[in-house]
């Protein structure tokens, strides 16, 4: 057999050994891609899930007077399920340590650059529990430490009023009391640059009704 019978004969031999491959990677694709996209429709519907219950960054939360406004046209309470971030849920006022400001769901940072915030594990005013409010002791919360024992605190929200008498100044790491129908507010314990990377807050506690704090 000459050199060329024996080139020609290579050259035979190895193009199907190239097409035995590619032949598996079609029928791979064709077998496999549907359930890739399947998959990937799935893999989608669950991020977006999560994405819908996953805390908002900053940037996806802007404060919000509407609900309150239509709940005070309806004179009806504020109902917690309805609420998301940013939302107003109150006024609230002391008249002796000057404080003054709106009350908005959810303790970051964009609620308490316009008020004060209620955070997500408090009880709504009017539902028998502790209300938890927390806010800058740089802006709205900053003659908090000017609060004494016996002040009051006038709370409106869009269906009533609530007054709370302040029982207990404190200032902790934390505050765990969650009995009886109670008004928490804390800020930073210090006025001082950074003050909010202290562990210290202080805190301020007011009884619906002049019930005692324990």
């Amino acid at each position: 057999m000459d050199n060329k019978s024996k080139k020609t004969k290579k050259r035979a031999t190895i193009r199907p050994l190239i097409f035995i491959p590619m032949a598996f990677v079609l029928i791979s694709l064709i077998v496999f891609a549907p359930m890739f996209f399947k998959g990937y429709s799935s893999l989608k519907s669950k991020v977006h899930d999560m994405q819908s219950v996953l805390a908002m960054s900053s940037a996806d939360i802007s404060v919000s007077d509407d609900y309150f406004k239509k709940c005070a046209e309806d004179t009806m309470p504020v109902n917690k399920q309805a609420l998301s971030a940013g939302y107003k849920v109150a006024e609230i006022e002391c008249d002796n340590a000057a404080i003054g400001c709106n009350v908005y769901y959810g303790i970051n940072r964009v609620s308490k650059r316009s008020g004060a915030a209620m955070s997500s594990d408090s009880a709504m005013f009017g539902d028998g529990g502790c209300v938890i409010i927390d806010g800058d002791a740089s802006t709205y919360f900053k003659a908090l430490e000017n609060v004494e024992k016996g002040d009051v605190f006038t709370v409106t929200t869009p269906n009533e009023v609530y007054t709370y008498t302040v029982k207990q100044i404190m200032t902790a790491e934390k505050y765990d009391k969650k009995k009886g129908d109670c008004l928490v507010l804390s800020t930073d314990g210090s006025h001082k640059a950074f003050a909010h990377q202290n562990a210290e807050k202080l805190y301020v506690v007011a009884m619906l009704d002049c019930e005692e704090a324990e």
